[in-house]
């Protein structure tokens, strides 16, 4: 609709130039019988209307550069919004992620707990804990208690290499040190039981 007025509205000042050079022409030519007077008001008048339509011209446009500056906003607030629920979402799925792996940490933890292998259960209740910051889950306190509980039973070396377990802690502690709950309230039980943990692995030969 607009395009057709900007067209109607550019004819109409094309004509009005024609109208004023055609004016021009027969009153140079002296085939007008039109007074002097009467041919510069029919000019001025004719200068009028196509300054007229010229700045209506203007004004239509400007509206619709308006309007379209609107709706290139409205698709920008949209893609943003659009950005934003795809971040949650991301969020949410790596929470859900956390959980999943804590599970699976403890479960494989109990099972090292059934055949007496302690300290491969103290590095998936370690595991366990970080994925359990990460998704952030209350009573974080209580996995903590998990750990202590297997430095009691601690009495024998790993069957398996103890030098995985150990750069595997060693990784989720730095990781667990940079979190707000460790920060916050887990510190000084965290410390304690880990300095309890490297103490036994001393003790029984596995570290220096």
């Amino acid at each position: 609709m607009k395009s057709k007025l900007s067209i109607i509205l550019s004819l109409l000042s094309l004509l009005g130039v024609l109208s004023i050079i055609g004016l021009w022409i027969f009153g140079s030519l002296k085939l007008s019988v039109v007074s002097l007077d009467t041919f510069i008001g029919v000019i001025v008048a004719l200068l009028a209307i196509v300054f007229t339509v010229i700045v209506g011209l203007q004004i239509v446009n400007a509206i619709d550069m308006r309007e379209k500056m609107m709706q290139l906003q409205q698709r920008q607030d949209v893609i943003f919004e659009n950005e934003r629920r795809m971040l949650e979402n991301n969020d949410n799925y790596i929470k859900l992620a956390n959980n999943l792996q804590c599970g699976l940490c403890d479960s494989s933890a109990d099972l090292y707990i059934a055949k007496g292998l302690y300290i491969e259960a103290f590095g998936c209740r370690h595991t366990a804990l970080h994925q359990a910051i990460m998704a952030g889950q209350p009573n974080l306190q209580n996995k903590v208690k998990g750990l202590q509980l297997l430095n009691q039973i601690i009495v024998a070396p790993p069957i398996i290499d103890f030098s995985l377990i150990k750069k595997q802690i060693e990784a989720e502690t730095q990781l667990i040190r940079n979190t707000d709950a460790y920060k916050q309230y887990l510190s000084e039980e965290y410390e304690q039981t880990m300095q309890v943990f490297w103490q036994k692995m001393k003790s029984l030969g596995i570290v220096e």
